[in-house]
């Protein structure tokens, strides 16, 4: 099995087994790797829309990965940034700002 680094972004063939021991084969996928999990497990709670793209219904674990290309890495984020109001006045007839 390749080695993906944390927040690595990756174009790759994965075999995992859920929690039932069935085996899913996910083709030519993009996966990357979250900074608060618990790789090679995929928990539902961290990956769910992965999951869900690849109707893989429980938390599994990967078995195998064929890595057919590395993509770069993804951005960390630092927070979130604030919103301002916008204030200016719409006209009421025209929808143009006075």
């Amino acid at each position: 099995m390749e080695k993906i680094e944390v927040g690595e972004i990756v174009y790759a063939t994965i075999t995992v087994k859920d929690e039932k021991n069935k085996v899913h084969e996910l083709r030519k996928v993009v996966f990357s790797r979250e900074w608060e999990s618990e790789y090679p497990i995929l928990r539902r709670k961290v990956y769910t829309r992965f999951l869900n793209q690849n109707n893989v219904k429980t938390d599994c674990t990967i078995t195998d990965i064929k890595i057919l290309a590395r993509t770069g890495f993804k951005h960390k984020n630092k927070g979130y940034t604030t919103a301002k109001k916008n204030e200016q006045i719409r006209d009421s007839i025209t929808g143009a700002y006075v």
